[in-house]
C-alpha cells in the first residue's frame, strides 16, 4: 500500500513538472546576450544579439539562451545579474515573458511562458502556448495559440492563425486570419495584410510587401505598400523606408514618416532615433517625435530620454509636451523608483495628455505594491486620461498577485 501511495505521489509530482517545464536535459549550454535581434514576424526565430562574457552578463541586464545536448534552443530568459526580470526595452515583438521554453517533435514546435516567480502565464492576451507546425522540410508552416485549457484562441491582435508559404524566389507569403477565417493586419495600427517577406543573408527581415492574392502590391490608406528594412550583422534595426507601389518613398504607416533611422551603442541599445520625410528632411512623426536620444545606466536600464527638433535643437515631445524623461532605479538596478518629466530648462513639467509630473513606485520586498501619479509638488493628482491617481497591488500570503485596485486622489475606489 505504501509503495502504491509513493508511486502515486511521484506520478503526480512528475505530472506537475511536465505542466510547468519542458526542460529535461541537465547538460545545458548557456549563451549570454545583451539584447535580441529585431523581428517583424513570428516566422523568424528569436536570436541573441551582442554576445556577452558570463562575468559581464552577471553584472547587468542580459538574456540567457539555453541549449540541450542536441543543440536545440530550450529556453530564453531575461535577468539583471542574477535577478529574474521581465524583458525591458531590449525585447523584440515576440520576447514576451521572463522565460520562454521551447519543445520540439517531428511535426511541431511549442513555446510556453513563465513569469519571474516561475509560474506559467499567458501572453498577447489569453495565449498560454504557441504551437508551430512544420512542413516536410522542417520549416515553420503555421502558428496557432492555445489558452490555459488548450483551446485554440485569438491573440490580442485578433490573430487566430498565421500561415507561411515558401516561394522559389526566396520570398515567403504570410497570411494572418481571425477565428472567422477573415484576413487581419500584421498588428493593430499596421495595416499590412497579405505579406510577401524577404530576408537578408543573415536571416533578418529586409523587405515586407503588402500584396493581393495575385501578388500585386497594394497601398494601404496611408499610401504605403512596402517596408524596406536595414539591419546590421547583429540584427539591430538601423533603418526603415516606407515605399509606395512605385518603390518611391512615402510617408505612411503608424509613424507617418518616410524614413526612420536608429543608432545603437556597443550593447545593442537604441541611443538615437530620427524621422525623415520623402525628401530626406527631418520631420515629426505622428507620435510627436522628430529626434530622440536615450541614455542607459551601468545595468542597461534607461535613465534619460530627450527630444530634439528638425535643427537638432532641444525641443519637446509634440504630443506629451516634455523635453526630458528621467527614470530613477533602486541600487541593484532591478526596480524603478521614480519617473519624472522636465522642460528644456530642466524645470518640472506636467505630461500634457496624462496630467502628471511624476510616477512613484513602492515595493514590499520583491512585490510592487503601489504606483502613484504626482504633480510638480509631488502631491497626488488624478490622471487626465483615465482619472486614476494610484494603483494598489494586492497579494496573497504566498506573495502571488491577486488584484489591482484603482483610486482617485481622494482615495475613492474607481
Amino acid at each position: 500500500m505504501k509503495k502504491n501511495c509513493l508511486a502515486l505521489i511521484i506520478c503526480l509530482l512528475t505530472s506537475n513538472l511536465i505542466k510547468t517545464s519542458n526542460i529535461r536535459d541537465n547538460k545545458l549550454r548557456v549563451d549570454y546576450y545583451s539584447t535580441v535581434e529585431f523581428v517583424e514576424t513570428p516566422l523568424s526565430y528569436i536570436k541573441g544579439s551582442i554576445p556577452l562574457e558570463k562575468e559581464i552578463a552577471l553584472n547587468r541586464n542580459h538574456y540567457r539562451f539555453s541549449y540541450n545536448s542536441k543543440n536545440e534552443l530550450v529556453s530564453i530568459a531575461f535577468y539583471n545579474g542574477s535577478t529574474p526580470k521581465s524583458p525591458n526595452h531590449t525585447a523584440n515583438l515576440f520576447t514576451l515573458a521572463h522565460r520562454m521554453e521551447f519543445s520540439y517533435d517531428d511535426e511541431t514546435e511549442k513555446v510556453i511562458f513563465f513569469n519571474t516567480r516561475g509560474e506559467r502565464i499567458t501572453v498577447l492576451g489569453n495565449c498560454s502556448e504557441f504551437v508551430y507546425t512544420k512542413n516536410q522540410l522542417g520549416f515553420r508552416e503555421s502558428l496557432h495559440f492555445l489558452d490555459s485549457f488548450e483551446n485554440r484562441v485569438e491573440n490580442s491582435w485578433n490573430i487566430f492563425e498565421y500561415t507561411w508559404e515558401y516561394l522559389n524566389d526566396g520570398g515567403v507569403i504570410e497570411n494572418r486570419f481571425n477565428e472567422e477565417k477573415k484576413q487581419v493586419s500584421i498588428r493593430p495600427g499596421f495595416e499590412f495584410y497579405r505579406l510577401k517577406l524577404y530576408f537578408n543573408n543573415a536571416g533578418h527581415i529586409s523587405l515586407m510587401q503588402n500584396i493581393d492574392k495575385e501578388g500585386n502590391l497594394v497601398e494601404n490608406n496611408s499610401g504605403a505598400s512596402q517596408d524596406n528594412i536595414t539591419t546590421n550583422s547583429n540584427g539591430n534595426f538601423l533603418q526603415w523606408q516606407v515605399l509606395n507601389n512605385q518603390y518611391q518613398l512615402e510617408k505612411g504607416n503608424g509613424p507617418d514618416v518616410a524614413i526612420g533611422l536608429q543608432e545603437f551603442n556597443e550593447f545593442g541599445y537604441e541611443i538615437g532615433l530620427e524621422h525623415l520625410d520623402e525628401n530626406n528632411k527631418p520631420i515629426y512623426s505622428a507620435y510627436g517625435i522628430c529626434r530622440s536620444k536615450t541614455k542607459f545606466d551601468k545595468y542597461g536600464n534607461i535613465y534619460e530620454r530627450t527630444f530634439y527638433n528638425e535643427a537638432n535643437e532641444p525641443s519637446v515631445h509634440k504630443e506629451a509636451g516634455y523635453h526630458k524623461l528621467i527614470i530613477e532605479w533602486d541600487e541593484p538596478g532591478n526596480d524603478r523608483n521614480l519617473l519624472t518629466y522636465y522642460d528644456i530648462d530642466n524645470n518640472p513639467v506636467i505630461h500634457k495628455t496624462r496630467g502628471y509630473h511624476a510616477v512613484k513606485y513602492e515595493y514590499n520586498g520583491n512585490n510592487l505594491i503601489k504606483i502613484s501619479y504626482l504633480d510638480t509638488s509631488y502631491a497626488l493628482v488624478n490622471r487626465r486620461d483615465n482619472g486614476i491617481s494610484y494603483f494598489s497591488y494586492q497579494y496573497d500570503n504566498e506573495g502571488k498577485q491577486t488584484d489591482i485596485l484603482r483610486f482617485d486622489k481622494d482615495g475613492k475606489k474607481l
